[in-house]
């Protein structure tokens, strides 16, 4: 059984849709590109394999290098507190990436699958948010599928 692992997720940024453009769409042209190119990583390799650690790892890499952009973008005062707990949801679902590509590396089943799920907590937290702000590409973060229209 194939586990969805979402990982990571970067994201973070709120700011609505309608807040003149500035934040927003900055956050989400940050959020399209990483979208971007993890689907330009592939399908998900079968899990608990070395080849999945090694493919998690490289989307970590483009989920943190996003979050770090996306902590460099000023919001609207308003926004401020939703930002703030997107970036912590998304700070601590990708925190728990390398304890995951660590367990299918080693095809412990039982840690990555706690992992996967503590990590998914988070992550559909940040996710939530982004929705909540209409940051569609953002809202995609975290998620293995991130091509263009899919849900």
């Amino acid at each position: 059984m194939r586990l969805l692992v979402v990982l990571v997720a970067p994201v973070v940024v709120a700011a609505c849709s309608g807040s003149g453009g500035g934040f927003g769409d900055r956050a989400n042209s940050v959020c399209a590109a990483a979208n971007e190119q993890v689907a330009a990583l592939g399908r998900e390799p079968r899990i608990l394999t070395a080849d999945q650690a090694d493919w998690l790892e490289q989307l970590t890499r483009i989920d943190r290098a996003a979050l770090e952009e996306l902590r460099g973008l000023e919001p609207p005062e308003d926004e401020r507190a939703d930002v703030a707990a997107m970036n912590a949801s998304f700070g601590r679902g990708l925190g728990r990436a390398d304890e995951i590509a660590r367990a299918s590396r080693a095809g412990d089943f039982a840690t990555f699958r706690s992992e996967v799920d503590a990590a998914l907590v988070d992550l559909r937290r940040g996710q939530a948010l982004a929705r909540k702000h209409g940051l569609d590409d953002c809202a995609r973060l975290g998620r293995l599928d991130r091509g263009q229209g899919t849900t």
